[in-house]
């Protein structure tokens, strides 16, 4: 017990010694040397610019989450200002300012069941009511279902539950594009007539046949065609949209959209 605990002392008091003697040969280099002064700073630097950058990354990291909602803001703005300039119907429909975004961060998101949905951080208080569009940066997300104070539900273009009114793009053709449940970055418009003259390739876009999307929102590519019960064309489509990556939404607020359901609904 007694020499293990001496061999300690010694081990230790050795690395001590050759710290000091250490520390003292590099002051002798340091002040007897122009060539290793240099190195010395050379070295120092190096490590303090190293240290910097690491200090810088990890600030940038702690900060992303307020430059995200700030990109948000300026997102929503942005899209606000484009739907002044597109038109609400088919040309030569007037332009005007019927459409603007309120822009929320999603707090909740399904993709793995039949019938998914979002939670938004956006409510009545923020202007928010259902059956409000909703679209990403990459395209149409799903319609407001449930709205209370300070969240919302919006149903996923990932659900059985909606369907929603397109045009292929550049041929003019219109249908319903629903998800077909299997994958999540696939849909399909199965109600096309069968002389449709839609080609893989073509863009699919929302019809602006309703207050819910502007016209032109897009939505996907046509992947692929085949008959179904011998009277139909219906296309495959790959969604635009990624789901598994959403963060940031837009809810899409129409200045006419009681007035024209009015007009619907009425007898």
């Amino acid at each position: 017990m007694m020499s293990r605990q001496k061999s300690w002392i010694q081990r230790t008091i050795v690395i001590l010694l050759f710290a000091i003697f250490q520390a003292i040969a590099i002051y002798l280099m340091a002040h007897n040397s122009v060539v290793q002064q240099a190195g010395i700073v050379r070295f120092l630097s190096a490590g303090h610019h190293f240290l910097w950058k690491r200090q810088k990354a990890i600030d940038n990291y702690f900060h992303l989450n307020t430059v995200n909602k700030e990109l948000a803001e300026e997102n929503m703005r942005l899209r606000t200002e484009l739907f002044k300039y597109q038109s609400v119907f088919i040309p030569p429909a007037p332009l005007d300012s019927t459409f603007s975004c309120i822009s929320a961060e999603v707090v909740h998101n399904t993709t793995s069941s039949h019938q998914n949905f979002l939670i938004i951080n956006k409510g009545s208080v923020h202007g928010i009511q259902p059956e409000m569009g909703v679209i990403g940066d990459q395209g149409v997300i799903g319609i407001v279902q449930n709205v209370y104070e300070n969240h919302s539900r919006i149903i996923s273009l990932l659900s059985n539950q909606i369907q929603i009114n397109t045009r292929i793009e550049p041929g003019g053709d219109i249908g319903s594009l629903a998800w077909n449940g299997k994958k999540i970055h696939t849909a399909t418009i199965p109600d096309l007539p069968q002389h449709s003259q839609v080609a893989v390739g073509d863009t699919v876009v929302t019809s602006g046949f309703s207050q819910i999307f502007p016209a032109r929102i897009p939505l996907g590519i046509v992947t692929g065609t085949t008959i179904t019960q011998g009277t139909f064309l219906e296309a495959q489509v790959s969604l635009f949209q990624n789901f598994n990556t959403l963060r940031y939404v837009y809810v899409i607020r129409s200045r006419h959209a009681q007035e024209i359901h009015n007009l619907l609904v009425e007898p």
